[in-house]
C-alpha cells in the first residue's frame, strides 16, 4: 500500500512495486519503485508489470509527474506505452509527463510503443511528453529531485546508469543493474537509503552482483539502510537466511 502519511511537508516514502529480475523470479514483479513527497511523485524504473503494481496497491496512476530510468532493458522501461496508454484512454492526462534516463531514452520508448501498439503509437498523444537526457557525471535537477547519474558496465552499446538522488533532505543510491562496482562504497557513505540490485547468490556472469560478493563487503557499507533489489530465483530461495533486507512488492520505506 501507497503511504498514508498525506501532506507531511517533509516526507519521503518508497514504496516498492517490483522487486524481480527480469524473470519475474518467485512470482514477484519487475523493478519499479514509487518515490513520494508532499510535492511530488514519481517512479524510479518502469519495468512491464507497473501498471498491475500500481493498481493492485491503489496508487492512482495519474498522480504521477515523472518517471526516471536506469536504463534500457525491457525489466526496467517496457511498463512506459502501458502508462501511455492509460493516459490516453483510462486516466486521460492533460498536464506534461515527463520521461528522464540515458542517452537514446526518447527514440528507445517511441520506437516500443509504435512496435507494441503501432496503430495508436502514430497518433498525437493528448498531453505534452517531454523527454530528459541523463548524462553520466552531470548533475540534474527534475522538480525538487537532484540526480548523479553514474555510468555502471551493465551494458556493452547502451548507457546503464546508477543514481544517485537527493530528496527532502534524504538522500538514496540506486544501483540500477550491474556487477559489483567499488565506487559504490564511496556513494553509500552516508546515504538514507541504498537500493542494491542482488540477482544472483552465486553465479551473475558478470552482469549482475552476486551475494557472494557483497557479503564481505557489508561491513564496510556506511549506509543507514540497505535493502536488496532485483532478486533471482537463488536469492529468493536463500532469502530468509542471508540476514539482510530483501525488497518485496508493497513494502513502504519511510526516510
Amino acid at each position: 500500500m501507497a503511504s498514508d502519511r498525506g501532506d507531511d511537508p517533509a516526507k519521503l516514502d518508497v514504496t516498492v512495486l517490483g522487486s524481480a529480475d527480469a524473470f519475474c523470479s518467485g512470482a514477484h514483479l519487475n523493478a519499479a519503485y514509487l518515490f513520494e513527497t508532499a510535492r511530488s511523485t514519481f517512479l524510479v524504473d518502469c519495468g512491464p508489470t507497473v501498471l498491475f503494481a500500481m493498481k493492485r496497491h491503489g496508487i492512482e496512476t495519474d498522480r504521477l509527474d515523472f518517471v526516471i530510468i536506469s536504463h534500457l532493458h525491457g525489466d526496467h522501461f517496457a511498463g512506459l506505452p502501458f502508462l501511455l496508454l492509460e493516459y490516453m484512454y483510462e486516466r486521460p492526462r492533460q498536464r506534461p509527463f515527463l520521461i528522464v534516463g540515458p542517452p537514446g531514452i526518447e527514440q528507445r520508448v517511441w520506437t516500443l510503443f509504435r512496435t507494441l501498439y503501432r496503430d495508436v503509437g502514430s497518433h498525437t498523444l493528448p498531453f505534452e511528453l517531454r523527454f530528459h537526457e541523463l548524462v553520466p557525471e552531470q548533475p540534474a535537477t527534475i522538480a525538487e529531485v537532484e540526480i548523479l547519474p553514474i555510468r555502471v558496465p551493465h551494458q556493452d552499446e547502451d548507457t546503464a546508469l546508477a543514481m544517485r538522488l537527493d530528496v527532502q533532505g534524504r538522500r538514496v543510491l540506486y544501483s540500477g543493474d550491474t556487477p559489483w562496482i567499488d565506487r559504490f562504497l564511496d556513494l553509500a557513505r552516508g546515504v538514507d537509503l541504498f537500493l542494491c540490485e542482488c540477482t544472483a547468490y552465486e553465479c551473475s556472469m558478470g552482469r549482475h552482483i552476486e551475494f557472494t560478493t557483497l557479503q564481505p563487503l557489508l561491513p564496510r557499507l556506511e549506509c543507514r539502510r540497505l535493502v536488496l533489489i532485483h532478486l533471482g530465483r537463488e536469492m529468493r530461495e536463500h532469502a530468509a537466511a542471508l540476514g539482510v533486507e530483501c525488497a518485496t512488492e508493497g513494502m513502504v520505506i519511510h526516510l
